[in-house]
């Protein structure tokens, strides 16, 4: 009986697309060669001494390389840790320690950056097209193409003995409330956790709807869950890939035109940046991270871009996306404000949505409460942390700490992280939607709405903009009063003061670095030096 694991898909895809083919960094692979590749890669991993329970830690974009590791490490049974490169320099050290990394392949991208790591681990594989690249000292490097000229293209033994219970792959958590938590994934549960994802957008007739016929281009790096399941479920599909490696908007503008890219995945913030290029006729994308701006969804559905919202993360993999109801019509305003709001549970996905009682809320679309998942390949928690596990992985749930409500449909609506949302008298404000109401002022570029101190209410709402053309708080006071008139949020939601940036800062996934602005603006002090500063500027 064959296994469920991840190198079941490459070979199948042989069998069934050898011509298809894979497009890295100017190169293209046919399946056929791709498989040619990953036996030799692997097959030089194992004369390496790496074998099955060995860490192969990966630094790299997304490449042709880095896919192929994905490949070789499930037919040797090794670990794939995906190294979050957009960690800072001492949580993504923390993280290789902390998975027990024995051997780390690194892009020549990363090269310089990752120089002071070679002393602290003992075996590196460099991935470049330059074998002329100078190195640096360490007690054991490669050249990874070396590897792959050097490697044989026999099938290895070890690929039939992997099982689908046995480990694939660690990744971790983004590390915006101390240290990156590390979750551990067996080929059984990323593999259903990513097909179902894609069956989802499969089943349903708009949106990011796929197909196999699409082109298919992940902008999620692969440290981030795989990229959405990206290394899975196109080889499962039998689809032209596109990798982008280091790609900015504008070269992947080019890149969609040259390769006719019809789907890709990206987090709203990328998005945004892309729909700043030229139009680029019909495309698809998957989005998600964050609460999707309206303003941001308007400005793709003009683009011809049509979106799916996904709602997941590192610790319980995909969750719901975003549909149209069968009663809305498609193509009107309220089907994009369900495509941007309205996400619909996975088969075999459980919700829950409670109060601080522990209650189940009603489903009437305004109730807010924790939002709660349960599904066949949650974890059983994060690696080596049992107290923090306890917090949240509790009785077969998964305590998200995120904050929704369900619409009267029973799809759901993430207005925000717990930690986030305002508590201001006693009553919650959540953030998400103050943003997304914000953004739909064509003077703002972006916005963050963050809790304030305030010594009457507890906490006060305070919006940090970055604008794109002249505007005052008066301006977006008097905005967001005519949305109160229009029912959409409640008076004292409203923010009593604005804040005028020129950058918002980022996680390493992308969304809005809500920490290091609470940090540096939430309380009055901070605030008032900040508005000195800015006047004498």
């Amino acid at each position: 009986m064959k296994e469920f694991v991840v190198h079941q898909l490459l070979q199948h895809a042989l069998i069934t697309h050898p011509d298809q083919v894979i497009v890295s960094d100017g190169k293209r692979f046919t399946y056929r060669e791709f498989y040619s590749r990953v036996l030799r890669i692997a097959n030089s991993m194992k004369m390496l001494g790496i074998k099955k329970g060995s860490v192969v830690g990966v630094l790299d974009v997304n490449t042709n390389r880095f896919l192929e590791m994905h490949y070789a490490c499930s037919m040797l049974g090794t670990i794939l840790h995906t190294i979050n490169f957009r960690l800072a320099p001492e949580q993504m050290l923390y993280s290789m320690i902390h998975a027990v990394d024995k051997w780390i392949f690194v892009s020549d991208i990363f090269l310089q950056a990752a120089k002071p790591l070679f002393a602290k681990f003992p075996n590196w594989v460099v991935m470049s097209d330059n074998p002329e690249q100078p190195l640096p000292e360490a007690k054991v490097i490669y050249q990874y193409e070396d590897l792959i000229k050097s490697g044989t293209e026999k099938e290895l033994p070890e690929a039939n003995e992997i099982q689908e219970t046995d480990v694939f792959s660690i990744f971790y958590t983004t590390g915006t409330t101390g240290n990156p938590k590390g979750i551990q994934y067996k080929h059984r549960t990323i593999l259903m956790g990513s097909l179902q994802l894609f069956h989802h957008l499969a089943l349903h007739k708009y949106g990011a709807r796929i197909c196999n016929r699409d082109v298919l281009m992940p902008l999620i790096p692969f440290f981030h869950i795989h990229a959405w399941g990206m290394a899975f479920f196109p080889i499962y599909l039998g689809v032209k890939l596109v990798l982008p490696g280091a790609a900015d908007p504008a070269a992947q503008q080019v890149l969609i035109e040259k390769e006719k890219v019809s789907f890709l995945n990206m987090v709203p913030t990328q998005l945004q940046m892309l729909l700043e290029q030229k139009n680029f006729g019909h495309l698809k994308v998957l989005t998600g991270g964050s609460p999707f701006p309206s303003g941001i969804a308007k400005k793709a559905n003009s683009a011809n871009v049509n979106f799916s919202l996904i709602y997941g993360g590192s610790d319980q993999l995909g969750t719901a996306i975003s549909v149209i109801p069968e009663t809305v019509e498609p193509d009107t305003e309220e089907a994009l404000k369900w495509l941007r709001a309205g996400m619909r549970p996975f088969p075999m996905v459980e919700i829950a949505i409670k109060d601080k009682e522990g209650n189940n809320v009603p489903h009437d679309g305004k109730t807010l409460g924790i939002i709660f998942v349960r599904s066949p390949w949650l974890p059983k928690g994060y690696y080596k942390e049992p107290e923090i596990t306890k917090q949240h992985f509790i009785d077969g749930w998964f305590r998200t700490g995120d904050i929704g409500y369900f619409h009267t449909n029973h799809s759901i609506y993430v207005a925000d992280r717990e930690g986030d949302a305002i508590k201001s008298g006693g009553e919650w404000i959540p953030t998400g939607i103050l943003e997304t109401i914000l953004s739909e002022n064509l003077a703002i570029q972006q916005v963050a709405v963050i809790p304030k101190n305030d010594k009457n209410w507890g906490q006060r709402p305070l919006g940090i903009v970055k604008t794109k053309l002249e505007v005052t708080e008066r301006v977006l006071k008097d905005f967001l009063l005519s949305k109160v008139n229009d029912g959409k949020l409640a008076k004292f939601w409203i923010p009593d003061q604005f804040i005028f940036v020129d950058e918002i800062p980022l996680t390493s996934a992308g969304k809005l670095n809500k920490k290091a602005l609470r940090d540096k603006y939430s309380d009055e002090t901070s605030i008032t030096n900040f508005d000195t500063q800015r006047k004498q500027l």
